[in-house]
């Protein structure tokens, strides 16, 4: 099967899809149709000022469509792997595609699961389901029931009801010994309907994944349980009913999740009308692993509770200890006009950075740092473009002066105010700084009258991302001579 690698929101024209795919052109219009009703493809704007749009001013005019998309196109015959768009001078090699994938799908098995959630609408998404199946079965093994039998003189506890009913105790000293027990004995179900089931759904993903080359790229294993065609299980609508019925009789979470799992397979293999219909693994707003891969590295405190944040508490603060750091931010008060005279004010929805870490800087200076995660690729030289907006440099300021009374009162040296963008650099590197004078009023130390604009490690910060892990804040953010 032919793969192709793409640049996400690299402008293309038909011919070039056809070329790279060795298909006609009336062909590959029909795709990008396909792809387009699925958000996977969109038109490109061809505004310089859209920071989504890096590549525009080298585009041809035949160059009208982008993947707005990072993962995994299948269709007939082609794999196309389109990769995030900060991989701008080069191809990232088969470690960072397997990162960007694991990364990929655990966001695909957290939508399967919210997708499940909602009965009336479920996932439409085949692959997300077949890898959240071989995922479950990695973690848990294949669905299995289990027989409870008896034995004679077996190692399992005695049945004592069934011992005293079928055998004559043997009297010594007035007391009874059986000679001959019962046991429990407790076995697989090897022949159990929904474990052979199981299996043959296993190994049916497994070899697709195995037939279009991209398992190794997915760090999937084989499974081979089953030698059975599902066909021969029956039709859909008699699986799901005795899938429904084996539903009823479980109460562990993995195995209720597998069954649905299951039934949302069967439908999605049924639903299949064209041999050549679009599959994805991926996802359209991968800004938003960014932000969350961001959260967990820089370990965000905004949910944290004033009192376990590991400060010196006094007046209002030591009152409010309990409340949580999103909780102190001040709201807008809205106050309706009654005819004569002003309501009760009411508060309304605020200003919610992406995260706020609280880190010692390199001469135990305390830092409270406000990041906001953009998922751009601003120019690295020349002219400034595809930075961070006018708003999202007015909200940045604006974050500082809600936490200025907090920060203040709490004794933190040193404010870091930053924007991070990912980049595939070795360390984290200052691309450039932004003031607003005449708008934003200057500060006085510890605040920042400026906002770094940092390129973070991509790799480093999705890997801490995947197990939990929180990094060296202060060598992440912390820049001398930068306040």
């Amino acid at each position: 099967m032919k793969s192709v690698m793409v640049r996400e929101l690299r402008p293309f024209s038909l011919t070039w899809l056809a070329d790279v795919l060795g298909c006609t052109v009336a062909r590959a219009k029909t795709l990008v149709g396909d792809m387009m009703a699925r958000g996977i493809v969109r038109y490109r704007t061809g505004k310089k000022a859209d920071p989504e749009e890096a590549d525009v001013e080298n585009a041809a005019p035949s160059e009208v469509y982008q993947f707005r998309f990072v993962g995994l196109v299948m269709t007939e015959g082609a794999v196309i792997i389109v990769y995030p768009k900060y991989f701008h001078d080069r191809i990232p090699v088969i470690d960072e595609l397997r990162l960007i994938m694991r990364v990929l799908k655990r966001d695909a098995g957290i939508a399967v699961l919210t997708s499940l959630e909602d009965t009336d609408e479920g996932t439409s998404d085949k692959l997300s389901v077949m890898l959240a199946l071989l995922e479950l079965y990695g973690e848990y093994g294949e669905y299995s029931n289990y027989v409870e039998d008896r034995e004679l003189n077996g190692n399992g506890s005695i049945d004592w009801n069934r011992t005293i009913d079928g055998h004559l105790p043997v009297l010594s000293n007035c007391r009874p010994i059986y000679m001959e027990y019962e046991t429990r004995k407790t076995y697989r179900d090897d022949s159990d309907f929904i474990t052979r089931l199981h299996r043959a759904v296993l190994t049916e993903c497994s070899r697709k994944f195995g037939e279009v080359g991209i398992d190794k790229l997915l760090s999937l294993d084989e499974v081979c349980l089953s030698d059975e065609d599902i066909e021969t299980f029956g039709d859909v609508e008699m699986l799901g009913w005795r899938l429904e019925r084996e539903r009823a009789a479980q109460f562990l979470d993995w195995k209720l999740l597998t069954l649905d799992l299951l039934e949302r397979y069967l439908l999605l293999r049924e639903s299949e009308v064209r041999s050549d219909e679009v599959q994805a693994l991926g996802t359209t707003s991968f800004y938003h692993l960014w932000e969350e891969a961001c959260k967990t590295a820089l370990g965000d405190a905004l949910g944290k509770r004033l009192g376990a944040l590991g400060l010196t508490l006094e007046g209002k603060w030591a009152a409010d200890s309990r409340k949580k750091l999103i909780e102190i931010i001040p709201r807008p008060l809205w106050e309706r006009w009654r005819g004569d005279g002003f309501a009760e004010p009411e508060g309304t929805d605020t200003l919610i950075p992406d995260a706020i870490a609280i880190a010692n800087g390199p001469d135990g200076e305390r830092l409270f740092c406000i990041c906001d995660a953009k998922y751009y690729v601003p120019s690295a030289n020349g002219k400034m473009e595809h930075q961070p907006g006018l708003e999202s440099v007015a909200k940045q300021f604006l974050y500082q002066s809600a936490y200025r009374e907090f920060i203040e009162a709490c004794g933190f040296d040193r404010v870091v105010n930053a924007f991070l963008v990912p980049g595939t650099v070795d360390r984290p590197e200052l691309m450039a700084r932004v003031s607003f004078p005449g708008v934003i009023a200057e500060e006085d130390k510890p605040l920042n009258n400026f906002i770094n604009m940092l390129m973070l490690p991509a790799e480093v910060v999705f890997e801490a991302y995947l197990r939990g892990e929180i990094l060296n804040t202060c060598r992440l953010l912390a820049f001398e001579g930068t306040c």
